[in-house]
């Protein structure tokens, strides 16, 4: 058997507003806590990659971006924004016999993750997908890269 508990308002003993909701599903929070920056960005179209050169993925669409911190392919962190961040990436490239296909996460120019495909084996070629996440700090001005 389900219960369903319905409130406007949650306060603290001090009848404090913490959490509160219009009626319509919509929520404030009194507890500074905020889920921003956040973005998601994809390619809008193919990129051609060179083999054996890492190449800066061009994340040219965003679906949203919270903060106008992600431009020129890279996500930077804004002022007052420094803290843990989760990066979440997908990559999926066609790869031909012999050879196999890396996905890295750059902070600051340098690398701090890797994600890599198995070698595609003789007479199969196919596409490859790579995923991956990392929880990294950030101060404010730092930036991430993905690249191929």
């Amino acid at each position: 058997m389900a219960s369903i508990i319905r409130v406007d308002d949650l306060q603290d003993s001090g009848a404090n507003s913490i959490i509160s909701s219009d009626g319509s599903g919509t929520f404030s929070n009194n507890l500074g806590i905020a889920n921003t920056p956040s973005f998601s960005v994809k390619l809008g179209s193919n990129q051609t990659i060179s083999n054996a050169s890492d190449t800066k993925i061009t994340l040219d669409t965003e679906n949203w971006d919270t903060d106008s911190a992600f431009a020129s392919n890279k996500f930077t962190v804004p002022s007052s924004k420094a803290g843990k961040y989760l990066f979440v990436f997908s990559a999926r490239t066609d790869l031909a016999i012999d050879t196999q296909a890396y996905c890295y996460v750059f902070k600051n120019g340098s690398q701090i993750l890797e994600s890599t495909t198995g070698t595609v084996k003789p007479n199969a070629s196919c596409t490859a997908h790579m995923t991956g996440s990392v929880i990294v700090d950030l101060a404010v001005s730092d930036y991430i890269e993905l690249y191929i």
